[in-house]
């Protein structure tokens, strides 16, 4: 990531992009509770924080992980001001995603 030597964002297959920390242990993820169970998240109004860049319990990797997509993510890019993250993924959206306000 911009301006971090130990940051790292990596997309996946199923939507998510991750936040890893080099030099932190991997760890069993149990993602933070944003929505109650059995609820559908409409994925064209927001994004779901499965853990946020300032939660509390950041001893091990993940550092971040957000659900942004229900398909694949094909491309990311930092803002200049490393503050904004353009998303794009295979179901044709783009999304600009304020990192630090998760929004």
């Amino acid at each position: 990531m911009p301006g971090s030597e130990n940051l790292f964002m990596a997309a996946h297959y199923d939507g998510c992009l991750i936040v890893y920390d080099k030099d932190k242990e991997d760890a069993n993820f149990v993602p933070e509770e944003d929505v109650a169970p059995g609820e559908r998240v409409n994925f064209r109004e927001r994004m779901q924080v499965n853990k946020s860049v300032r939660s509390q319990m950041q001893k091990n990797n993940p550092v971040a992980a957000w659900k942004l997509s229900n398909q694949r993510i094909n491309a990311f890019a930092f803002s200049p001001d490393r503050s904004h993250i353009a998303v794009g993924s295979e179901d044709g959206t783009l999304r600009v995603i304020n990192y630090l306000q998760e929004e």
